[in-house]
């Protein structure tokens, strides 16, 4: 289970350029700090939608709130919900927020986190602080659609290569991780689940990667399918999961580990509708 985070401030020396700047926050009032609250729960569902782990999350908010003028913060954070409360003299509000499917964005993570960090050193208002966390949010991907399917796909190619394919599996791969890319983005503007976006996207990966090497004539049309579906290994779950486990939050962890072999397991089934429709025999 994830820990409550209780920060305190509001009569501490704040830090500053030089070190003797004091920071003193008047109490908010009723509907100041409910504001507050809704800004800090805004920012920390972006956060785990963006693919966060919940310490980072917990902290971004904390440092968010305090800047803004609470005096304290306890946080409940779990990859499904949060419960924020905020403590400004003798008032306090707490909200509950869902939590989304997770995704990854790392743009908006990096986008929050600077915020956070620029916050607890100089602070801000919370008109200003909505408007920039409302920008963030807002924020395209950084690289386009056009930019990143070509890219994905090139990428996989080089694993095919590496694995000791020739250019006939790097042209296959590439192909099949493109258009999984491809299709894991259409799916996943369409609201589509995790789950089936992963198993249809395998599925063309390895269709498409088999008709090149049929075509090509690949004399190891295993590692070209191998590889088209790389792109689709849950790796910032994983990666999220150990870091929340390290952090002994055994309920955030173990949820990010089990989404993560559910989406391994859903890229197995697409693998293997693929190689039942195509005949192709990738085991000795």
């Amino acid at each position: 289970m994830a820990e409550d985070i209780i920060i305190h401030s509001g009569h501490e020396d704040s830090p500053s350029s030089d070190g003797d700047a004091r920071v003193e926050h008047t109490q908010l009032s009723r509907e100041e700090l409910s504001e507050l609250v809704d800004i800090v729960l805004l920012v920390g569902q972006s956060m785990l939608l963006s693919g966060a782990a919940n310490f980072r999350t917990e902290q971004t908010m904390a440092q968010i709130g305090l800047g803004m003028g609470a005096d304290r913060l306890e946080l409940f954070v779990t990859t499904t919900g949060i419960i924020a409360t905020a403590v400004s003299g003798s008032e306090q509000r707490t909200r509950v927020g869902r939590v989304g499917p997770l995704g990854v964005n790392m743009a908006q993570v990096v986008g929050y986190n600077r915020l956070s960090r620029y916050m607890s050193l100089i602070g801000g208002t919370l008109d200003s602080t909505r408007r920039q966390v409302m920008a963030i949010k807002a924020k395209p991907r950084d690289l386009p659609a056009w930019a990143t399917i070509p890219a994905v796909g090139l990428a996989c190619g080089g694993f095919a290569q590496n694995l000791g394919g020739g250019w006939g599996e790097f042209a296959a791969a590439t192909l099949g991780a493109a258009l999984a890319q491809w299709t894991r983005l259409k799916l996943h503007a369409l609201g589509v689940s995790a789950y089936a976006l992963t198993v249809v996207s395998a599925f063309f990966a390895v269709l498409a990667a088999w008709g090149i090497c049929e075509v090509a004539d690949c004399p190891r049309p295993d590692l070209a399918v191998a590889a088209s579906v790389l792109l689709l290994v849950p790796g910032v779950p994983l990666v999220t999961s150990v870091i929340d486990l390290t952090n002994h939050d055994m309920v955030s962890g173990l949820a990010r580990a089990a989404l993560s072999i559910l989406l391994a397991l859903a890229i197995g089934v697409g693998v293997m509708l693929a190689l039942w429709v195509t005949g192709l025999r990738i085991l000795p």
